[in-house]
C-alpha cells in the first residue's frame, strides 16, 4: 500500500507542472477584460552617481472592442509626475498632473497595454521549463533564482530590460516568481528582480511586479463627459 501510494504521488507530480501551464495558457481563449496593478523600480549605483526611478500604476483593459483606462505615477530622484489616460475606439484623452485633458484621435490598433496579460502568457510559455514548480494554499508557483539567458531574453522586451556594461553570465542574478490561481488558472502575479554588479560599471537593481485581477468583470470602459468637455 505504501509503495502504491508513493507511485501515485510521484506520477501526479511528474505531469502536474505541464498540465497547469497548459491550462494557464488556455485562459487567453476566454479573456475579455481584466485589471492590473504594476510597479517598476530601478536603482543605479556607480562611483559617480546614485539614481533611483520608479513607475507605479494601475490599468483596466477591455479586449474587444479595445479600450483602456490607465493611471500611473513616475518618480525620479528629483521629480514626480502622474498621468491618467483613456483610450476608447478612436478617442484618446491624456492628462498629466494638474494640466488640462488633451484629446487625440488614434487608430484602434494603437490601443494596447504593455506588458499585457498576453505578454505574460508568452513569457510563461518560453520559460516554464527552466522554473521550479511548487504548490501553495491558493496558487501554483513557477520560480527561478540564479541566471538563465532564456529567461533574461524572454522578459527583456516586455519590460524594456537592457543591461549594458555587464557580463550577463557572471554579473547578473535573477529572481522570478509567477503565481497561477488554482481555481481558474489565471495568472495572479509576476515578480521579477534583477541585480547586476561589477567593479567597472557599478550596480543596477530592478524590481518589477505585475498583479492581474478582475478577469472578465469589466463590462465597459467609457470616457467621462467631464473629461470630454474639458479637453483641448
Amino acid at each position: 500500500m505504501l509503495l502504491l501510494f508513493t507511485i501515485i504521488i510521484l506520477s501526479a507530480c511528474s505531469e502536474n507542472k505541464e498540465d497547469i501551464v497548459e491550462k494557464a495558457l488556455q485562459t487567453e481563449d476566454t479573456l475579455e477584460s481584466y485589471a492590473t496593478d504594476y510597479g517598476i523600480a530601478i536603482n543605479v549605483e556607480t562611483e559617480f552617481r546614485n539614481e533611483s526611478s520608479s513607475v507605479q500604476g494601475n490599468a483596466t483593459i477591455v479586449e474587444n472592442p479595445a479600450a483602456l483606462h490607465q493611471v500611473f505615477t513616475s518618480t525620479t530622484s528629483n521629480n514626480e509626475s502622474s498621468v491618467e489616460g483613456y483610450m476608447v475606439k478612436e478617442d484618446s484623452y491624456i492628462k498629466e498632473g494638474d494640466s488640462e485633458w488633451i484629446y487625440q484621435q488614434i487608430e484602434p490598433d494603437a490601443i494596447q497595454f504593455e506588458p499585457s496579460y498576453h505578454d505574460i502568457l508568452s513569457i510563461i510559455e518560453q520559460v516554464h521549463e527552466n522554473t521550479e514548480f511548487t504548490e501553495q494554499d491558493s496558487t501554483y508557483q513557477l520560480s527561478f533564482e540564479g541566471f538563465n539567458r532564456q529567461i533574461y531574453d524572454a522578459l527583456s522586451s516586455p519590460f524594456s530590460v537592457e543591461l549594458t556594461g555587464f557580463e550577463l553570465d557572471d554579473d547578473v542574478e535573477q529572481k522570478l516568481v509567477i503565481l497561477i490561481n488554482k481555481d481558474d488558472h489565471t495568472i495572479q502575479s509576476l515578480q521579477y528582480d534583477i541585480v547586476a554588479e561589477n567593479s567597472d560599471t557599478g550596480k543596477v537593481t530592478m524590481d518589477i511586479h505585475m498583479d492581474y485581477n478582475n478577469f472578465n468583470e469589466v463590462e465597459e470602459i467609457t470616457i467621462p463627459e467631464e473629461v470630454k468637455d474639458s479637453a483641448s
